[in-house]
């Protein structure tokens, strides 16, 4: 393709179509090696390989368009009469490479067939070249020496025989397990971005924000009219017309700027409920150290106010009162008065607590209604309801 020249560049609707074209001649390649998995190595083996028969049929299709010979094409590509193509540092448009080509399928290829066997299971590929009755010798082995090694160590530590055939096995098989470590080891990293990092109880979640990113990128290629897939943004992948008539297609760009503006909205919605929730976060540890504060401040207090009361002994009434009240009432005249312990006087209006302490009417209810409903003496819970006045309380 000449240089110099500028085609029209490929319309969204011929690039969707020529990509859900390709998706079906893949989807039947994938079916069509899946039949000749599951005839010579049986349905157990094809159960185990959908992953890689899903890569490999992606890959085999997309050799298709590494050829030699120009224009390189897919089947979907030149249904539609596209052709890949790229722009030079001179701002010209050239043929595609095939670097760029491999690229480009590796990045379509290599992230969906890492999710995908990642979900399946790295060490699940380890028991493919056994049979089904080497399986379940092999489960039963392990059982007996599990049961061997529970005896024998008294369930604790497992035997050096079950630990040796553990460890026995391939470099390939180490790879396997250690992948599958790997995998946990994310698996358990985005479990803690989304409850400790992320705070749970916002509603922080990863697959909402990857899918956010998708529909940014859609909405992208809905706008520009370029790159349909992140492989082909990031190998620089374009297409451009090959035929001479070429019809006006569709505008999508209305499509992308609602979807822009509905992803806009979207964003500062959260955004604003994740301010929100950290405001809401920050108040309230701030006012449970505001709290703290001030239940210290008042168990130093009630602790000065937990003295001894002194004993400070009656005024001697008149010589007529003690004459008419016998010498029992000289014995009551002497006894010590009680003091509250809140205010430090003399018990005005006694009053009860649940647990049995006595303070002043005003004192006690004062206490629980302001500072804490607990006695100030045993710090039993102590409702204002549940306080008692004392009559001839002497």
């Amino acid at each position: 393709m000449a240089a110099s020249t500028y085609p029209p560049a490929g319309s969204c609707m011929e690039l969707l179509l020529a990509d859900d074209k390709d998706a079906v001649y893949t989807n039947e390649l994938q079916q069509s090696l899946g039949e000749v998995v599951e005839r010579f190595c049986g349905a157990h083996v094809l159960s185990q390989l959908l992953p890689e028969l899903s890569a490999v049929a992606t890959l085999l299709y997309g050799a298709l368009s590494i050829g030699v010979q120009q224009p390189r094409q897919t089947l979907g590509e030149e249904f539609c009469s596209i052709v890949r193509v790229a722009k030079s540092r001179s701002n010209h448009v050239e043929s595609v490479g095939s670097q760029r080509h491999v690229l480009s399928l590796a990045c379509t290829v290599l992230p969906s067939y890492l999710v995908a066997r990642s979900q399946s299971g790295w060490n699940n590929l380890s028991q493919l070249t056994r049979t089904p009755r080497e399986r379940m010798e092999q489960q039963i082995r392990c059982r007996r020496e599990a049961e061997v090694a529970d005896t024998v160590n008294g369930g604790g530590v497992r035997g050096p025989l079950l630990e040796r055939n553990m460890t026995i096995g391939s470099n390939v098989q180490r790879l396997l397990r250690r992948l599958d470590w790997f995998v946990s080891k994310l698996k358990a990293m985005r479990v803690w971005l989304e409850s400790e990092a992320g705070a749970a109880s916002c509603g922080f979640n990863l697959d909402c924000l990857q899918q956010w990113g998708a529909d940014a990128h859609l909405a992208a290629f809905y706008v520009f009219a370029q790159y349909l897939h992140v492989s082909k943004r990031i190998a620089h992948v374009q297409y451009v017309f090959v035929r001479k008539d070429v019809m006006p297609g569709l505008n999508l760009s209305v499509l992308g700027y609602i979807m822009s503006l509905r992803l806009f909205a979207t964003a500062v919605i959260e955004l604003k409920r994740l301010h929100g929730h950290y405001r809401q976060k920050m108040k309230q540890r701030q006012k449970q150290q505001a709290e703290s504060a001030t239940t210290a401040f008042v168990s130093v207090t009630v602790q000065f106010a937990r003295v001894p009361t002194s004993v400070v002994p009656a005024k001697v009434t008149s010589s007529s009162c003690q004459r008419r009240m016998g010498h029992g009432d000289a014995d009551n005249s002497r006894r010590p008065r009680r003091k509250c312990a809140l205010c430090l006087s003399e018990l005005v209006s006694p009053a009860a607590t649940v647990c049995g302490h006595i303070f002043c009417w005003d004192c006690i209810v004062g206490w629980c209604q302001k500072v804490k409903s607990e006695c100030p003496m045993c710090r039993q819970e102590t409702q204002p309801q549940q306080i008692k006045c004392v009559y001839n309380y002497a």
